[in-house]
């Protein structure tokens, strides 16, 4: 069951929404002309992959994916951040440590 008081389901529900929203303006692909994608699992986001449109994303067109991103969590914290380029290359890797009373502790990068 889906606890939609958590902060982590707020968080995804926000970025459902930040997903859905139009593009910029401009022929060139930039962030504002991108479309990003999120996916949720049980109600919390697993993934972001940004696309260079909205139609190369139901395409699935791989030429066109401008980046990815993973997200893993243990016992509701999020544990780490995979960032990846559109080629699917893992550029950063991002970790997260908390504490026993579950405190964010640390944040360690990792560049690939």
């Amino acid at each position: 069951m889906t606890d939609t008081n958590s902060i982590l389901y707020k968080i995804g529900q926000a970025v459902k929404v930040a997903g859905q929203s139009g593009g910029g303006g401009g022929n060139a692909p930039s962030p504002t002309d991108s479309y990003s994608e999120p996916v949720f699992t049980d109600g919390v986001l697993t993934s972001i992959t940004t696309w260079t449109n909205s139609a190369d994303a139901q395409l699935n067109n791989p030429e066109a994916k401008v980046s990815s991103k993973a997200f893993s969590y243990t016992s509701g914290n999020l544990t780490s951040v995979v960032e990846k380029d559109g080629s699917d290359v893992t550029t950063l890797t991002k970790t997260l440590a908390y504490d026993s009373s579950g405190n964010l502790e640390s944040v360690t990068k990792d560049y690939a």
